[in-house]
């Protein structure tokens, strides 16, 4: 049985945004294991782009977790992955670690719909995490987000197959689609 316990990175952030992440853990039957707040790792730092490199912070998270927690990042920069211009967040199941960059959540975005975003990528990435791939059914939570249209358009919750998936990975996920 995969572990339930998470651990939470906050880099570059408003250290409050924790309990918006833990939100997205109760949605998915997943355990708050401990919050801790770090710098933005400057290595990681593309300076061309003036954005962060995706998997060099992923695998700076999981260096400032304990290994026998999953790991969680929620970081205040713009990041990317060689091919595309910018990610919402990263995913190395391998490593059991998932990354989700806030500034463009905040795009256009009352506190609500920022929260609500926030919600829906920290769902995703451990949604990886945990085994589940990308979903064709536009609504559950699984589905790629190329857009924040795409990111406000679905909801906060999975799909019949992915909640299915989820439990067989050991996840008693609460957020079920209608």
């Amino acid at each position: 049985m995969a572990t339930r316990r998470v651990a939470i990175a906050i880099l570059g952030e408003d250290p409050r945004v924790a309990s918006v992440a833990a939100e997205a853990l109760e949605l998915m039957g997943l355990e708050l294991a401990g919050v801790k707040v770090h710098s933005v790792p400057v290595p990681c730092l593309d300076e061309a782009r003036e954005q962060l490199r995706a998997e060099c912070v992923a695998a700076f998270v999981r260096s400032v977790v304990e290994e026998s927690l999953v790991a969680l990042g929620i970081v205040g920069a713009d990041a990317y992955v060689p091919g595309l211009n910018f990610v919402f967040g990263l995913a190395l199941p391998s490593l059991r670690v998932a990354t989700v960059y806030t500034p463009r959540l905040r795009i256009g975005a009352s506190y609500n719909l920022f929260r609500e975003r926030l919600v829906k990528e920290v769902m995703h990435e451990l949604g990886h995490v945990y085994g589940l791939s990308h979903c064709p059914n536009r609504l559950c939570v699984m589905s790629f987000s190329n857009s924040l249209l795409e990111v406000d358009m679905k909801r906060p919750a999975f799909c019949r197959r992915c909640a299915s998936l989820l439990r067989r990975a050991g996840l008693e996920p609460r957020a079920l689609l209608e």
